[in-house]
């Protein structure tokens, strides 16, 4: 995968298709400009009928509805416990006695770095990944056999934070640029062509020089 996206012929390819893409879009630019310009009342009324509001606000709200696992925990305990163990000292043993570092620094591509730069950010992954499946195995452990201090954890840690109610407000309709542009139909036409222009002019420039 590294080498199709290190290639020359896949970057230029890219490159190409993006201008492109910025041409067709200054093509729309103009057409959209020149109509704002020529036919204003029907380009508006053309553009009216194509604005749909779609409120993430309202598409989110089944996420946003708090859901208590608590009870289900408690009643699996046992097995999760024993999930927890055995994957976790399983994690454990392996990172502990069968890691090899300098095989990890060729997968995850770090022998650009210099060796020791490249083995300490293996390393220090390592180490992360150990500590956390101890946590498990910890967890696991209190689970197993001290459920009602889990419980207890739990109860005080969990907190719900709505993102809805921490963004209220960022979903309104803000229709300023749109009753601009139909108050003014023809300046912005005219603002519109010549940044179309501009773009056209500068990717078609690129894409001749790629050529």
């Amino acid at each position: 995968m590294d080498l199709i996206l290190n290639s020359g012929a896949v970057r230029r390819w890219v490159a190409e298709v993006l201008t492109v893409f910025f041409l067709l879009g200054g093509l729309v630019g103009i057409a959209v400009g020149v109509g704002l310009i020529v036919r204003s009342e029907r380009t508006v009324r053309f553009f009216g009928t194509l604005n749909r509001w779609v409120s993430l606000r309202r598409a989110s709200r089944p996420l946003e509805v708090p859901r208590d696992t608590t009870q289900a925990v408690q009643r699996n305990r046992r097995w999760l416990a024993a999930v927890f163990i055995a994957g976790g000292a399983f994690s454990v043993f392996i990172l502990a006695t069968k890691f090899e570092a300098n095989a990890a620094r060729q997968m995850f591509n770090l022998t650009a770095l210099r060796p020791p730069v490249g083995l300490w950010i293996v390393e220090s992954g390592r180490w992360i990944l150990i500590v956390g499946n101890l946590i498990a195995v910890v967890a696991g452990i209190l689970l197993a056999f001290f459920p009602a201090s889990v419980a207890a954890l739990e109860a005080r840690g969990s907190r719900w934070f709505s993102e809805r109610r921490l963004l209220k407000g960022a979903d309104a309709q803000n229709l300023s640029l749109d009753k601009w542009v139909t108050a003014y139909p023809r300046h912005a036409g005219v603002i519109i062509t010549a940044g179309a222009l501009l773009m056209l002019g500068n990717f078609s420039i690129m894409l001749l020089g790629m050529r």
